[in-house]
Parts: C-alpha cells; sequence; structure tokens
C-alpha cells in the first residue's frame, strides 16, 4: 500500500543519487546552550563537507552595522549580552583551530534575523546552523523567536539545533 503511495509520488521522476554541497555554513551564536549545541553541528558539516564557517552574533540595539573586531572588546565591558555573543564566536573560533576549518567572525548590529539572512546571502551560504531558542528571546513551545524567523525568511535550508 505505501509502494503505491510512493508510485505516485515518484511517477516522472528519475531517482538520483541524493547528494548535498555545502560549502558556506552562517552559524548564529549568542552564547547560549542551544547556540552552543548549533556550534556542534556546524562544526561536524563543515568536516565533513570541507565547508567554511561564519560565524555571526547580532546585537540588537543599534543601528545596522559590522562592528570592527578593534571595538569588541570596549562593547564587551558595557554588555553582559556583547559577552556572551563574544563568548559564542570564541568557542566556534576554538573548534576552528582544533579542527583545521575555515572560520570567519563577524559581530553584527541591527535586526537579528536580517543581519543572519543577509549575510549568508553576501557569503553565497548553502546552510544556515541556529539554536532553538537564544538568551534573548522569549521561549516558544517549538522555535525562538529568531530562529523561527530565520527559517521563514531564508531562501537556503535552516537548520535548528534543540537545546540540551
Amino acid at each position: 500500500m505505501v509502494s503505491g503511495l510512493a508510485e505516485q509520488l515518484l511517477r516522472g521522476y528519475q531517482l538520483e543519487v541524493a547528494s548535498i554541497s555545502i560549502n558556506r555554513i552562517i552559524l548564529a551564536v549568542d552564547g547560549s546552550a542551544p547556540a552552543v549545541e548549533a556550534t556542534k553541528y556546524a562544526v561536524a558539516l563543515a568536516r565533513c563537507h570541507g565547508a567554511k564557517i561564519t560565524a555571526v552574533f547580532v546585537d540588537s540595539d543599534g543601528e545596522e552595522a559590522v562592528v570592527p573586531e578593534d571595538q569588541w572588546e570596549f562593547l564587551a565591558k558595557k554588555s553582559k549580552r556583547i559577552r556572551y555573543g563574544l563568548a559564542g564566536l570564541e568557542l566556534v573560533q576554538r573548534y576552528g583551530k582544533a579542527y583545521c576549518l575555515d572560520v570567519k567572525q563577524l559581530l553584527l548590529r541591527g535586526n537579528p534575523v536580517k543581519q543572519i539572512v543577509d549575510t549568508a546571502e553576501k557569503e553565497e551560504a548553502d546552510l544556515i546552523v541556529v539554536g532553538d531558542t537564544g538568551l534573548t528571546g522569549i521561549k516558544r513551545i517549538a522555535l525562538g523567536s529568531v530562529a523561527e524567523a530565520v527559517v521563514e525568511a531564508s531562501e537556503i535550508p535552516v537548520l535548528v539545533v534543540k537545546g540540551r
């Protein structure tokens, strides 16, 4: 019976070898437990596919901007949220060094969803990886508000990783 349904679904399609190419991963971090779990998935996928990772922390305070790295420490002294975000970026960097991965770090300002999706487009990413809830969002039953909005706004696949 199920095979009949499968036949209907596949009618007119040739079965091909299932394969995907992941060359660039955008990883959204904020220092939360779900973001740490998302980091592990992004690193594992990057290792399997030989992909590059662009790790992004978005500070929702302020107008849309890329924050130069020489300002990160100054901002961290003023904001606990930024300290957590920078810790998330540092974790990705450490994984990158441990596994010889190409990791780029960005501290951005503005709307987190817009910045994550725009960065994926600019970097020509193949995948976005996010944790299901973060430090700044109100927890929802299924997904964090940022993760849910990224899934809706993105034109590329999004992997949402549940925290432990």
